[in-house]
């Protein structure tokens, strides 16, 4: 009985130490009671602009029984391993005097209950790479596993253009994607904005622009940005559609009004990717077609009412052809009145040029008497006679009288005077 007695004594206070633990584990919650070692990321990865700012979203746990002594964040240098084994440089730690230099005052720690969220800084290249979260406390420690990947994008955007043809041509009706991104990542941040020959296509915002089914119409330059942003935009990158000739018409050209005699060319015109590379035209008249040039020019170097009559062409490219209207050519003769002014005008033309003809031979003879009497001078005039026989060679009966006129030097001997110019002499010369 004793024995008996003191068994009992003995066991009594083992199972109020078990009633004891079992009220402390009832005043915990349930979380506590059945919490282990995790931490949890968000998001897994994520792509900022260079100088901006991005949030680690973190939040972690432990057994109820640890006690937390030391949290910091870590980022693996390039050449250890990236599955968080491996400490690399401290971009966080409850001790600051363990932050790299990189990283001092870039950081902001979230420092909640079990909230290990990370907001960081003047984002730069260099920030590249793995960041990873680890606890420790009085009995072990532990790191999150899968870290976040954080990518940072390098500027300026660039538009790049993908199709559902490999190695080919953009056709009308082909489904073409835009895409607006960096060279190394697209950041989800927005809005962003798009452009067309340098303006803006409000309804698009997203950094993707899908066009399902283009037309002629989507033909043009594209670039893109941030929407209200400074940050540098996409040079611009050329959406080449080909498409057959659109919007085929005629222009005329005259050289005066469409008259009789004028000048005229027709031109063939149309927008068309690739350019129009053959043009046919074709006249209509008493209902027969007739095709009467190739090229995108058709000149008439003097029109007549034979060239009256309907004309059209056709454009062609290495997409299509398409056919302009129909225009009507009709060819005016002058009227006799318009004759008449036009005769008219060239007849005084020509009165008035013979009238300036005959002033100046008027002027010539008025002038040529007084240059011949400025140049004599006074002399006197004598009469030579002077008889010469012909030469016994010549047996010629027929008689030649010469006239000479010679200017005979002054004298102020007394000489018969004759009705000749002074200072000249007439000389008579027979021939006999």
């Amino acid at each position: 009985m004793h024995l008996k007695k003191q068994v009992i004594s003995k066991t009594k206070p083992l199972k109020e130490q078990h009633m004891f633990f079992i009220s402390i584990l009832l005043q915990l919650p349930l979380s506590a009671v059945l919490a282990s070692w995790s931490v949890s990321y968000k998001p897994r990865s994520m792509c900022v602009f260079e100088r901006s700012s991005v949030d680690f979203t973190c939040s972690f746990d432990y057994p109820y029984i640890n006690t937390l002594k030391t949290t910091k964040w870590f980022k693996p240098k390039y050449y250890q391993k990236q599955d968080g084994s491996q400490e690399g440089i401290f971009v966080y730690h409850s001790m600051p005097s363990e932050i790299d230099q990189l990283y001092k005052d870039r950081t902001v720690y979230a420092n909640g209950h079990k909230n290990c969220s990370l907001q960081l800084h003047n984002v730069s290249k260099s920030d590249i790479g793995k960041y990873f979260f680890r606890l420790e406390t009085n009995l072990g420690k532990f790191t999150g596993s899968g870290g976040i990947f954080l990518d940072v994008a390098v500027l300026p955007f660039r538009v790049t253009v993908t199709m559902q043809k490999v190695n080919g041509h953009i056709h009308e009706g082909d489904s073409v994607t835009l895409k607006c991104s960096t060279e190394t990542c697209t950041p989800q941040q927005g809005p962003f904005a798009w452009y067309k020959n340098q303006l803006l296509l409000p309804q698009a915002t997203e950094n993707v622009l899908q066009i399902s089914s283009v037309s002629h119409n989507d033909f043009g330059n594209y670039s893109c940005g941030l929407k209200n942003s400074s940050i540098t935009s996409a040079d611009e990158i050329l959406l080449d559609v080909r498409y057959s000739p659109k919007n085929v018409e005629i222009t005329i050209l005259t050289s005066g009004k469409m008259e009789q005699g004028n000048s005229v060319t027709l031109i063939c015109k149309s927008n068309a990717n690739p350019a129009v590379t053959n043009c046919t035209w074709f006249k209509i008249r008493d209902a027969q077609i007739s095709s009467i040039g190739f090229d995108c020019e058709f000149s008439i170097k003097a029109a007549s009412q034979k060239d009256d009559g309907q004309y059209f062409c056709t454009a062609k490219n290495d997409m299509g052809s398409q056919n302009s209207t129909i225009i009507t050519l009709k060819v005016e003769v002058p009227s006799n009145r318009h004759f008449l002014l036009t005769a008219t005008a060239v007849l005084f033309f020509v009165i008035a040029v013979l009238l300036v003809l005959f002033g100046l031979i008027i002027r010539r003879k008025q002038i040529t008497p007084k240059k011949l009497h400025t140049e004599q001078t006074p002399a006197v005039t004598e009469d030579i006679y002077e008889n010469l026989r012909q030469s016994p060679e010549s047996e010629e009966s027929h008689t030649n009288l010469i006239y000479a006129d010679l200017k005979l030097p002054s004298s102020n001997s007394e000489r018969p005077r004759s009705n000749t110019p002074e200072g000249y002499a007439v000389i008579y010369s027979l021939l006999s």
